[in-house]
């Protein structure tokens, strides 16, 4: 009985799609490729520490660890968009920086493979390397992460991270958002760099605001504190506990929760 309801089901969803314009069709069916491309195309993330997701110790244990995900719900086409967008965001910005030298601006792209090479940083790997951005991996920290960029500006070196935003969140900006700060902090430890140029893009209309943030050697040892903690946990295979005052979006865009909630 219920494969005869689900037969009449799937019956039904074909005689609406025959009707459906041609057009109409064809969106629907474009809508749902994007979306199934970009489901085959995701990956297992890696099992090591990402400085982007390095507010929460927790959630560093369990990425570490391998704990499973929450499937959440697939995403969305439009979505799916909003990345593309920002991905192709910073591909324009790093390559306008790339041509300031060509304009008379004292401002050199810095390649970042010859970066690390130059200066026997032998602890970071090169996993992937393009024009635009490169792969590293801090085989000492057990760290992945994708640099943006690195600028000798005014014969000054400084690591370049670009960030794109919504409107309202980018009229509000006044600085560096928290979240950002151990970003800032593990690519300075990993390229000896103690400053960095946050650039934010509104991605409606492309307008930019920029922030220094310079990292402290305190900010440093508290990193590579952080770190050390996490494998203690890590070794023992005990979740840590859950931070307190940890910031509400950090939770939200969390992809442990149900697991989270497991451990207390």
């Amino acid at each position: 009985m219920a494969r005869k309801g689900l037969k009449n089901l799937i019956n039904l969803i074909d005689a609406e799609k025959q009707v459906l314009p041609p057009e109409q069709s064809f969106l629907n069916d474009l809508k749902r490729s994007i979306e199934m491309t970009n489901e085959k195309n995701a990956r297992k993330p890696s099992q090591t520490f990402k400085p982007s997701g390095m507010n929460c110790i927790r959630a560093s244990y369990y990425q570490i660890t391998g704990k499973e995900e929450d499937l959440g719900t697939p995403m969305s086409y439009s979505f799916i968009g909003i990345c593309n967008s920002g991905s192709d965001t910073h591909i324009r910005i790093q390559t306008a920086v790339m041509e300031m030298v060509n304009n008379g601006m004292d401002c050199e792209w810095v390649d970042v493979e010859e970066y690390v090479k130059s200066r026997n940083l032998d602890y970071l790997e090169i996993k992937e390397h393009t024009s635009t951005e490169t792969k590293l991996y801090h085989k000492v920290l057990n760290m992945s992460f994708m640099c943006d960029g690195i600028i000798r500006y005014k014969d000054k070196y400084y690591i370049l991270e670009l960030k794109t935003e919504s409107l309202n969140k980018f009229f509000s900006q006044t600085g560096v958002q928290p979240g950002h700060y151990n970003q800032a902090i593990a690519y300075s430890t990993a390229f000896n760099i103690d400053e960095v140029i946050f650039v934010y893009i509104n991605r409606d209309t492309l307008d930019m605001k920029s922030y220094l943030f310079k990292v402290t050697d305190d900010m440093k040892k508290s990193l590579l504190s952080y770190i050390e903690e996490c494998g203690g946990y890590i070794k023992r295979l005990i979740a840590p506990p859950k931070p307190e005052g940890i910031d509400k979006r950090t939770c939200s865009y969390c992809h442990y929760k149900t697991q989270c909630r497991k451990d207390g």
